[in-house]
């Protein structure tokens, strides 16, 4: 019997790695994309900004104050950029491997039932 719960424990955790692993490696797939767009909100941010910043600060300053039409268009981008990255952060994983802790959980729980 006892050997039984020990080969039957070792099944259980040999299974609980491999499951992590498979986990883990899924949420930094995910986490990896996460970054990519990012970065890649990043990048299209500071190219917007400078093109955006010259072409619609000086049609906008044929009708107003060049400072003016500069914090216009730059108000305007940059809310673009925080939109993108808004979005790519509210994709990250929150509770990472998560379907592990569960298993994890309740084979506790079993095991204590079982022994208590």
């Amino acid at each position: 019997m006892v050997k039984e719960i020990v080969v039957q424990t070792r099944r259980l955790a040999r299974a609980q790695v491999q499951l992590a692993r498979t986990e883990l490696r899924a949420d930094a797939r995910t986490e990896a994309k996460v970054a990519g767009g990012l970065g890649i909100a990043a990048v299209g941010a500071v190219i917007t900004v400078t093109l955006l910043l010259v072409t619609a600060a000086f049609a906008l300053a044929l009708v107003m104050p060049g400072w003016a039409a500069g914090l216009i268009v730059s108000g305007v981008v940059a809310l673009a950029a925080g939109i993108v990255a808004g979005l790519s952060w509210h994709r990250r994983i929150r509770k990472p491997l998560q379907h592990s802790r569960q298993e994890m959980q309740q084979n506790i729980r079993i095991a204590r039932e079982r022994f208590a």
